[in-house]
């Protein structure tokens, strides 16, 4: 059984959804921070000062459960590193296999002008529709959870395949046409 199904299990109990979220906020908050300054190679001073607060703040934000960030501290942050931030409402699945997926090490947000997103690059070749994805099937693994949905065209269906983000980013979606 992997992490996010013995997740599952647990955020059955409606003390433990309430203790989940709040250690996703205490904990995930702080490792993303570190990440952040760790990929930039910058000091918890270079933060403060972008941030326009004092070191010791910084310090205790990046120590779990120490210090809990408000959502103007959470945009200073963002705007300190130069990039963006989104605070919303997600289905418990959606932060289980946010739990799951990340990994301090691998995580990394980049700056604006370094966001693949708006660097100009040669789009691959797919079908594009207005028609909402109709379908969506769970493609899982213990470490990689995604999420694919299939479109229905007039050869079949167009299948938008899960890619991983920073290649999402770099290449856009990948897609075929499956025969009907």
């Amino acid at each position: 059984m992997n992490t996010i199904y013995r997740t599952a299990e647990k955020l059955r109990d409606p003390q433990y959804r309430k203790a989940f979220v709040a250690s996703q906020i205490n904990f995930g908050i702080p490792f993303q921070v570190r990440a952040l300054l760790k990929r930039r190679g910058q000091t918890q001073e270079w933060l403060a000062a972008k941030a326009g607060m004092l070191q010791p703040r910084i310090s205790g934000l990046m120590t779990p459960g120490k210090t809990r960030p408000n959502i103007e501290t959470l945009r200073r942050l963002a705007e300190a590193f130069d990039c963006g931030l989104v605070i919303r409402f997600v289905s418990f699945s959606e932060l289980a296999r946010w739990s799951a997926c990340f990994d301090p090490e691998d995580f990394d947000v980049p700056e604006f002008e370094k966001d693949l997103g708006f660097i100009e690059r040669k789009m691959p070749e797919v079908a594009t529709t207005s028609t909402p994805v109709v379908a969506g099937a769970s493609v899982e693994t213990e470490r990689y959870p995604y999420r694919c949905g299939a479109v229905p065209t007039a050869k079949g269906r167009l299948v938008i395949l899960p890619i991983p983000q920073q290649a999402a980013e770099a290449y856009g979606t990948i897609a075929y046409e499956e025969p009907a």
